[in-house]
């Protein structure tokens, strides 16, 4: 005869309500008697159907993760796959599926998200990026569907739970950091004006030069479709920088390629500091000074917010911010 959660429950001495929080792992059940369930599940030798509890629960046990609209360095960054696996490793925990959607604008994005909405493919979503006037975030907030962000919510801040870093304190950090190994002329090469994370960290850069009475100078500051042109034109100005801060790891490579045919040799006449500290900063040559953001851990807390979320609709929003550090590399050195 099969093994029923009647049997767990009279064994664990819990009522049968008991065992079936503990099987979706409901925040509500303190952790000792989660052990001593799961201690006669094994005993008894008893397998959770998941599936079957998904149809009672009229769950499906699948996240839904929203990538930015796509064009091919969308798939080429690095930040979004190390994202994904902390989503990951939380949703294979709690037996939970992932479902990636993206497209190739807003509206398409949109489409796909209420197909899946409708057919009841996901229970909730997890957005990688934060912008300003998202249609679909809209959508979720009007429909009150469970989602969480990676990043600062630009939409229903107070009603959103979000998962990021203190990027405007980054912003700073990166700058009292260079000015403390003595650079008084700061660029920031790679400024996104879309993408919230960005506009943070520039406005800390801004705020920290102010700080330390520095020029705020917009030749100084370029966005990321910045060319070789712009390049040269920056260390033709008068007073050249002798640090750059770089958007992300992924735009240190087109800009030290770019540095090259106009002799500018890092960190020898010009220091680079990036962030989120990918793999490839420390590939690089020199290696990157890069801003460490802890990428995996922002998508372990997202995905743990949002199930949270699924299987108690009662859970507050939450704002966890994940620390960030400094890595230091060669490609920063002393000014003199």
């Amino acid at each position: 005869m099969a093994v029923t959660i009647k049997d767990i429950a009279k064994r664990a001495n819990v009522a049968t309500s008991t065992v079936s929080r503990v099987l979706q792992d409901s925040p509500k059940i303190s952790e000792a008697t989660k052990a001593r369930v799961r201690k006669e599940m094994k005993a008894l030798g008893y397998e959770p159907n998941y599936s079957a509890q998904s149809l009672a629960n009229r769950m499906t046990q699948s996240l839904g993760i929203i990538m930015p609209e796509a064009d091919v360095s969308i798939f080429q960054n690095p930040f979004f796959l190390e994202s994904i696996r902390g989503i990951s490793e939380l949703a294979n925990e709690k037996n939970f599926t992932m479902a990636i959607v993206t497209g190739k604008d807003s509206d398409e994005v949109l489409t796909r998200v209420k197909t899946m909405t409708r057919a009841n493919r996901v229970d909730g979503f997890i957005v990688l990026y934060s912008k300003p006037d998202d249609p679909v975030v809209d959508f979720f907030h009007s429909e009150k569907i469970p989602y969480t962000v990676i990043g600062k919510p630009q939409q229903y801040v107070s009603e959103t739970t979000h998962v990021d870093n203190d990027n405007f304190q980054a912003g700073k950090d990166v700058v009292h950091y260079l000015t403390e190994l003595g650079h008084r002329h700061i660029a920031y090469v790679g400024a996104d004006i879309v993408r919230t994370v960005h506009k943070e960290r520039v406005r800390g850069y801004h705020a920290a030069l102010e700080e330390k009475k520095l020029a705020v100078n917009a030749d100084y500051v370029l966005g990321t479709d910045f060319t070789n042109e712009d390049i040269s034109r920056l260390f033709s100005l008068t007073i050249p920088p002798t640090a750059i801060i770089v958007g992300d790891d992924m735009a240190a490579l087109p800009l030290q390629k770019a540095l090259h045919p106009l002799g500018v040799l890092v960190p020898d006449h010009c220091s680079l500091i990036s962030f989120n500290n990918l793999t490839l900063a420390d590939m690089m040559n020199p290696p990157l000074t890069s801003v460490d953001i802890d990428i995996f851990t922002l998508g372990f807390q997202a995905a743990k917010s949002l199930i949270e979320q699924i299987q108690d609709p009662t859970e507050i929003t939450k704002h966890i911010i994940v620390p960030h550090r400094i890595i230091e590399r060669e490609s920063c050195i002393k000014y003199h």
